[in-house]
């Protein structure tokens, strides 16, 4: 159960931050639609380098509090 909840917490907040950079790239650009953002090459490179950080946060600070209980 405990693998799941933290398989479920990396996917989740691995998507969130997706759908945060493409909504920022969206922001900035003058000239193209939201749909167009999320499968941008800018904002897929931002995924491989910086996406997985904050979900490896979440699920380090998940596991430590799944370990108390």
């Amino acid at each position: 159960m405990k693998n799941t909840i933290l398989m479920c917490a990396f996917m989740g907040t691995l998507f969130l931050t997706w759908g945060l950079f493409a909504s920022i790239g969206w922001a900035l650009s003058k000239d193209i639609c939201l749909r167009d953002c999320f499968s941008h090459g800018g904002t897929l490179i931002m995924m491989l380098i910086f996406g997985w950080i904050p979900s490896i946060i979440v699920c380090g600070d998940l596991c430590d509090k799944l370990k108390k209980i």
